[in-house]
C-alpha cells in the first residue's frame, strides 16, 4: 500500500513539473532580475565607478576629482545601506550605463525597471513643460534608440519640483513622464516600478526596440540657478518571472 501511495505521489509531482515546464519554458525561468546597481560595492564617500559620464560626445570614466569639480554623484550610507546622492548647484550632470558594455539587456527578457529614490532638495519653481523653467532635480532616463539625425529617443522619468504625477511633455524624441512630485512632499524614500512596453507605447504610439541603448541617472538645477539633491538606490531590470 505504501508503495502504491509513493508511486502516486511521484506521478503527481512529475505531472506538476511537466506542467510548469510547459507554462514557463527553461529560458523564461532563467530570466532573473538584472541588478544594475545597488551601490553596496563602493566605499562611502567614493564615486559609482561602474558608471560613466560624457565629455562632449565621448563617454568618460567617473573619478572623484571629476565629481568634486561638478558637485555631483557620491556614495552615501545610512543605517547600513549605501546609495548614490546626486547633488547639483546651478549645474547639470548625468551618469550612464551602456547596454552591451556594463550590462546586457533585451527588453523582451526584462520588460520592467525599478528603483528607489528620495528627493532632499528640488530646484524651486522648476517645471519640465516650460523651456525657461526646465530643471529636474532627479530623473531616470531609458534611452531606447536614436532618431534619423542621431538624437536619443528616450523616456525621462522625473521627480518634478512642481508638476503633478502623470504629467507628460515632449521634446521631440525625448518624452518626459512625471512619476514623483514635490507637490506631494519630499524627504522620504519611495519605490518605483515601470512597465517599459506600456510606457513606450503610451508615449511613442508604437512598440519599443528590443535592445535599448542605455540607462542614465540625471540631475539639473542650472536653468533655475538653484540646487538639487536626490538619492538613488536599487536600480533593477525585472525579468518576466522576476523576484520583486
Amino acid at each position: 500500500m505504501k508503495s502504491i501511495q509513493t508511486s502516486t505521489e511521484f506521478l503527481l509531482f512529475s505531472l506538476a513539473v511537466v506542467a510548469l515546464a510547459v507554462a514557463f519554458p527553461p529560458a523564461a525561468l532563467a530570466r532573473q532580475n538584472i541588478v544594475l546597481d545597488d551601490f553596496e560595492s563602493y566605499e562611502e564617500g567614493g564615486v559609482p565607478s561602474k558608471w560613466e559620464t560624457t565629455s562632449g560626445k565621448t563617454l568618460i570614466s567617473i573619478t572623484p576629482a571629476l565629481m568634486r569639480d561638478s558637485e555631483s554623484f557620491f556614495i552615501r550610507e545610512e543605517n547600513g545601506n549605501k546609495f548614490v546622492r546626486a547633488s547639483t548647484a546651478d549645474d547639470a550632470f548625468r551618469i550612464i550605463l551602456t547596454n552591451g558594455k556594463q550590462f546586457d539587456w533585451k527588453l523582451s527578457d526584462h520588460p520592467q525597471i525599478s528603483w528607489d529614490w528620495r528627493a532632499i532638495k528640488l530646484p524651486a519653481g522648476a517645471r519640465e513643460d516650460k523651456d525657461k523653467t526646465n530643471d529636474t532635480g532627479g530623473a531616470v532616463y531609458v534611452v531606447f534608440s536614436t532618431d534619423f539625425i542621431g538624437r536619443p529617443r528616450s523616456i525621462k522619468y522625473t521627480y518634478s519640483s512642481t508638476l503633478p504625477v502623470e504629467t507628460t511633455t515632449s521634446y521631440g524624441p525625448l518624452k518626459v513622464l512625471v512619476i514623483a512630485s514635490g507637490l506631494d512632499g519630499i524627504g522620504n524614500w519611495s519605490h518605483v516600478k515601470r512597465d517599459l512596453y506600456a510606457d513606450y507605447q503610451r508615449l511613442f504610439g508604437k512598440m519599443p526596440p528590443d535592445e535599448p541603448l542605455a540607462i542614465l541617472l540625471w540631475s539639473d538645477s542650472d536653468t533655475m540657478d538653484d540646487t538639487a539633491i536626490v538619492d538613488y538606490d536599487n536600480i533593477i531590470l525585472h525579468g518576466q518571472i522576476g523576484i520583486e
